[in-house]
């Protein structure tokens, strides 16, 4: 009976194997002739296992030769089976293969065919992608206020960069160095009417964008140790942020500071930005706004905008990016003028190990108050490093990528010719980048026009603010921050012995700081003469 159904078994493979032939006749002839010497092969094996199933089953080898009768029966279908889907997934395999090729060859015909009738003069190479715009900020503002109002994080919300890199930064919590971001604002055209954003985007949809302007944020720490690192930022900025915590009360003392910094770098174009709204009630948000109001009437800005924020959960930045860009132009700078780039860091891109052939030299960043530089130019650092220093400009980038010429407005960094180590660790901070000659030798000793900042002085310490000969002064110039002497202090002129050199022109403005109770205070700024 056994040998009745093997045989049958037997029968059906042939059958099977017949017709997988006549299938095979769709099959190119290479394919062909593989498939029939595997179909062979299945008929081999099965003519032993079925000899070997027959030994097997002989009743006087039965009970010796194997404790499991079945198991050759088993294992001779098993074989079968094996070379059965061995055949069959080569079969398949060549006929994906083959039809892959087809296909590619049929899209490469098509595409040769379409680009023969295709106008190239008005499409774009097929698989070529459209170069990115590289766009270079226009202008810079500043985020200014009293330390933990929350300038960072509002600079974090509308920018989407967090300013605190510095590890000492991250374990104090607070701002140290200037901190630097950019990002594009868009004015859209939606249904709802017109709308400003830092997306090219509405509601998560696309929208029709009107107009679009990069902007620079210069984030300034506010706390009262480091008002030497604000006064430097200030001479880099156009416009400012002046961020107001609504849970304390206004003003707090590095809050006057701030603005009155900004009024001796003649910057007079403001936004407030009344920020941690969501901490308080509405009635205190109201009291708060008016004590504002109030300030901002008192210290000559008047139409300043206020607005409602809640930085921490991005809560209306969209207004505040309105008042920004309808409130805050982009000044007209005057490009026919020799280079000025006030440089406001500096460091060394090359990382340890690197090899002597692919060193970069010195990078310096800030901003181009005047003129214009292009990749290849000479440019002059004043006061320069121990004597004359002229380097050529080997790349200029901005946060976008690589640009060939650069104007006012905006951050950017320049790759130089400059040893890579003069330029670590802000270095070369307070140095300015001028045209090649343009600006007159480094000077020493410094007259002045003094005007007092009478109004941010309290009363208590006004006798302390009055400027004595022989004590030291902290003097910004620019980026530039220097230790200078009064040797000569009077109605009319103040005269100061400053340690290190400084590049300066007549009528410039510097900012005088002095140490009143262990803490730098801004007194008073001065004019060159």
């Amino acid at each position: 009976m056994k040998k009745k159904e093997l045989a049958e078994k037997a029968d059906a493979v042939k059958k099977t194997a017949k017709k997988k032939e006549q299938s095979l006749e769709s099959i190119p002839k290479e394919t062909k002739i593989k498939a029939k010497k595997k179909t062979k092969e299945v008929s081999a094996n099965e003519e032993i296992s079925k000899t070997h199933s027959e030994k097997t089953l002989l009743p006087h080898e039965h009970k010796e030769s194997s404790p499991h009768p079945h198991k050759s029966e088993t294992h001779a279908v098993h074989v079968t089976h094996e070379v059965k889907h061995e055949v069959k997934h080569e079969i398949k395999q060549e006929h994906v293969h083959e039809a892959k090729h087809e296909v590619k060859h049929e899209v490469k015909q098509e595409h040769v065919h379409e680009a023969k009738h295709e106008d190239k003069s008005n499409v774009c190479p097929p698989f070529t992608k459209k170069p990115k715009e590289i766009l270079q900020p226009e202008i810079n503002i500043g985020m200014i206020g009293h330390v933990d109002h929350g300038k960072t994080s509002l600079t974090k919300a509308i920018t989407g960069k967090w300013c605190d890199t510095h590890s000492e930064e991250m374990k104090r919590g607070i701002s140290i160095r200037l901190g630097y971001a950019d990002v594009t604002f868009y004015k859209l055209k939606t249904d709802s009417g017109i709308v400003y954003s830092n997306k090219p985007e509405h509601n998560g949809k696309a929208a029709e964008v009107i107009s679009k302007r990069m902007v620079s944020f210069v984030d300034a720490p506010g706390h009262e140790t480091l008002m030497t690192t604000m006064l430097s930022g200030a001479a880099l900025m156009n416009g400012a942020v002046l961020v107001i915590a609504s849970n304390e009360v206004c003003p707090q003392p590095r809050t006057i500071e701030h603005l009155m910094a900004l009024k001796f770098a003649g910057v007079d174009k403001v936004v407030v930005a009344q920020n941690k709204i969501d901490l308080i009630t509405k009635e205190d948000a109201l009291k708060n706004y008016k004590a504002i109001r109030d300030f901002l009437d008192n210290y000559g800005y008047k139409d300043t905008p206020i607005v409602p924020t809640a930085a921490n959960f991005g809560a209306n930045i969209d207004s505040l990016i309105e008042a920004i860009e309808t409130h805050i132009p982009t000044p007209h700078f005057d490009e026919s003028k020799p280079l000025k780039m006030f440089i406001a860091r500096s460091f060394d891109i090359n990382k340890p190990g690197t090899k002597t052939k692919d060193i970069k030299g010195a990078i310096i960043g800030g901003s181009i108050s005047q003129g214009v530089v292009t990749v290849g130019d000479e440019i002059e650092l004043c006061p320069g490093l121990k004597g004359k220093t002229i380097t050529k400009v080997i790349s200029i980038s901005t946060d976008q990528g690589l640009i060939q010429k650069a104007r006012p407005g905006g951050l950017l960094a320049i790759g130089t010719a400059l040893d890579p180590s003069v330029a670590q660790n802000d270095q070369l901070r307070g140095q300015m980048a001028v045209k090649v000659g343009s600006l007159p030798a480094a000077i020493k000793e410094m007259q002045l026009k003094v005007s007092m900042f009478e109004r941010m002085i309290e009363q208590n310490i006004k006798e302390k603010t009055i400027i004595k000969v022989t004590e030291p002064l902290v003097v910004t110039i620019g980026t530039n921050t220097v230790v200078g002497f009064v040797t000569k202090s009077d109605a009319k002129m103040t005269v100061l012995n400053l340690k290190n050199e400084v590049a300066a022109e007549k009528g410039e403005r510097v900012a005088l700081s002095k140490n009143i109770n262990g803490q730098w205070r801004l007194i008073a700024y001065g004019e060159i003469i």
